[in-house]
């Protein structure tokens, strides 16, 4: 169970990274936003990351 919630959060990092990436090349707002966007998709994939490599070392 706790597998399906590090992949979710996983999926979640990396659909945020995608769409701060797009706005970073396709729009003309300010750009703060959309890299702040990027660092927050990875960072959620960061933390999903180590996060599971704690449970599975904890599994043993």
């Amino acid at each position: 169970m706790l597998e399906l919630v590090f992949n979710t959060l996983r999926n979640v990092g990396l659909g945020i990274f995608v769409n701060g990436a797009f706005a970073l090349q396709f729009s003309e707002i300010e750009q703060n936003l959309a890299i702040l966007a990027v660092i927050e998709g990875i960072s959620l994939m960061l933390v999903a990351g180590y996060g599971e490599i704690k449970f599975r070392k904890d599994k043993r």
